[in-house]
């Protein structure tokens, strides 16, 4: 028997209509406890790569793939032991596993390979010391003094293969970062660019390729140029860039240019130092001349990123009196030097800089 179809209306049924889709679920909250245990493990991921590294597991891999008991026996290492490190850095990410065959990322590749092109070492180089360096952290807390200084007195008379070391591995991690700040603030043909501290020179021989007919200058320490020289010979680089043995601590800086580039140097340095520093770059600027400041620049109010802070931890350990100043701070400063603010900009993912761009004032 059908039931009797009633002509009254029905009561609608509960509905969400109109109320837009579902709100997400949020994700659990990692409890404490294991938030703390990841902070207390993350020095595992850096050792393993650095273990790989010192082993030459990369270099041998890079030769041919290879299985784990080949690699025990190229690199005269426990065959236990190069399993499970091998599995580890294929969980990392850094090698991948074909059968019992190891592979290189293909991605990574060209940076973990000693004298490939886009070559990394240079960095990993400087990650082992600072690994050693930064066990020793609360003992610099307390003391106020630099783990791993590289002050302009180190470099001056410290050991010259710690700073070699450095400035490879301010080269390679500089590179996509020197053709943004390029992007961002291209410069005329034909005009002059003093680049000030600037290490290998990767900033000023990236703009000179990018810009026809550019007299680029390096003025940087007598060993951070020899350094310089020899890393943009092998890059083709060399005599695209002018260079100049100074402090700019102290030194007076060479000119008169059309603008003077500060990549990664205001971070380096006092608060003292910095205002020298923005007066000699005023001095050697042409009236309505450009100074380029790039760096790590927190904002001055709202979170700190944690690679910010970890960054401006760092600067300590190098420089002692560095840290990641505010960019507003800096804007302030370039205020009170006669410097017109035209721009802050973030450079974007996947950096942490900030590029400013200023004008000589007279």
């Amino acid at each position: 028997m059908r039931p009797v179809r009633s002509d009254r209306p029905q009561r609608p049924l509960p509905s969400s209509a109109g109320l837009g889709p579902p709100k997400p679920v949020p994700a659990p909250e990692t409890p404490p406890l294991a938030r703390i245990r990841s902070l207390l493990n993350g020095y595992q991921s850096t050792a393993a790569i650095m273990a790989a590294y010192s082993l030459g597991v990369f270099g041998e891999i890079h030769r041919r793939p290879q299985t784990a008991e080949d690699l025990a026996k190229a690199c005269a290492s426990d065959p236990h032991g190069t399993r499970a490190l091998l599995e580890a850095l294929v969980a990392l990410g850094a090698l991948q596993r074909h059968g019992p065959t190891y592979v290189l990322s293909r991605d990574l590749a060209p940076y973990l390979v000693p004298g490939v092109d886009g070559d990394a070492t240079g960095m990993m180089d400087v990650t082992t010391d600072l690994y050693h360096a930064y066990g020793e952290l609360a003992r610099g807390v307390r003391d106020g003094s630099p783990l791993y200084p590289l002050t302009g007195d180190e470099i001056l008379h410290g050991d010259a293969s710690r700073v070699r070391r450095y400035i490879r591995a301010v080269h390679t991690g500089s590179r996509e970062a020197a053709f943004r700040v390029v992007q961002m603030a291209p410069l005329l043909a034909g005009s002059s660019l003093l680049d000030v501290g600037g290490g290998s020179g990767i900033y000023s021989a990236t703009y000179a390729r990018q810009t026809p007919d550019l007299k680029a200058h390096l003025f940087d320490l007598a060993p951070t140029l020899d350094v310089a020289r020899d890393i943009l010979h092998a890059e083709g680089l060399e005599e695209q860039i002018e260079y100049h043995a100074g402090d700019y601590r102290h030194d007076p800086f060479p000119g008169p240019v059309d603008t003077v580039l500060l990549s990664n140097v205001i971070q380096t340095e006092s608060e003292e130092h910095v205002f020298g520093i923005l007066k000699r770059a005023w001095e050697a600027l042409r009236p309505g001349g450009t100074l380029l400041v790039h760096g790590v620049m927190p904002d001055a109010d709202g979170p700190v990123q944690p690679p910010v802070a970890l960054f401006s931890l760092m600067m300590f350990t190098l420089f002692g009196h560095g840290r990641a100043w505010s960019s507003d701070q800096v804007s302030e400063w370039l205020a009170q030097e006669r410097f017109g603010v035209r721009f802050v900009k973030p450079l974007g993912e996947p950096f942490h800089t900030k590029l400013i761009a200023a004008t000589r004032l007279d």
